[in-house]
């Protein structure tokens, strides 16, 4: 197996710098890695160095695609000689709450999914909730107001403030009802190959649960507890556009190396 990672735009040569250290420890451990240059792929252009091999496996550590862009990576890793370890299926199963809700629809808070340009104020207002937490498919907003909207007006305005600054809702919007955690209760944890990793030592029972019901090689769970101290899922995400968050770098890599 191969791993890429985006190069740093000023130093081609240099991993991107909030990779450096993992592609240094990757390569410890004496697995194949390559560097390419991300913004590159919008015209086209993919020349990893070192090149894939013919039939290798390849995964991706990196920014973020949207489905569409995401498609096109593995296109050009397929002309090059290589098998993406993610399909696009896969890592769309992952990327979109849409697509792994069903799933998990117990373990996780209520979620409604609306079309963009829907009448958002009248669907919203049909819910009738204390509370909403507004983000599209992917992401929630980082603008100063947040994420949580306690009227339906409220909720509109953070979904065109969404729209206003990342030009686009990726997907859909998602409306989650909202459920009171713990601070600093969250974790995160990553399954590869139906195998649940922990960045300590222990694996809660409901990551296990998930491992049983998404079928994808590698992937991130974020668990948080409620106030009463329930165990539940805040997020799933595709593991190769998953930051570490609190994960030692050796135990990551390692876990990494596990990826065929």
């Amino acid at each position: 197996m191969r791993i890429l990672y985006p190069c740093n735009p000023l130093e081609p040569k240099e991993p991107d710098q909030p990779f450096t250290d993992e592609f240094i420890a990757v390569q410890q451990l004496g697995i194949p890695v390559s560097l390419f240059a991300y913004d590159d792929l919008s015209f086209g252009d993919f020349k990893p160095r070192p090149r894939i091999e013919s039939g290798e496996m390849v995964l991706y550590r990196g920014w973020m695609f949207n489905i569409t862009a995401y498609q096109e990576f593995t296109d050009l890793i397929c002309k090059s000689g290589g098998i993406p370890v993610t399909s696009p299926e896969n890592y769309a199963h992952c990327h979109h709450l849409n697509r792994w809700y069903s799933a998990c629809a117990d373990l996780t808070p209520e979620t409604v999914f609306l079309e963009k340009g829907s009448n958002y104020l009248e669907k919203i207002s049909n819910l009738n909730w204390d509370a909403y937490f507004i983000k599209d498919f992917v992401k929630s907003n980082t603008d100063a107001q947040g994420s949580i909207a306690h009227t339906p007006e409220q909720a509109v305005n953070i979904i065109n403030l969404i729209e206003q600054y990342r030009g686009e809702l990726e997907g859909g919007v998602a409306v989650r009802r909202v459920e009171r955690f713990q601070p600093q209760s969250e974790q995160r944890y990553f399954v590869v190959n139906g195998t649940a990793y922990s960045p300590t030592s222990k694996v809660p029972a409901l990551v296990e649960t998930v491992t049983e019901r998404v079928d994808v090689p590698f992937y991130s769970v974020d668990v948080a507890q409620t106030l009463e101290g329930q165990e539940r899922i805040v997020e799933l995400g595709d593991g190769q556009v998953s930051e570490r968050k609190t994960w030692p770098l050796d135990r990551f890599v390692k876990m990494l190396a596990q990826i065929s």
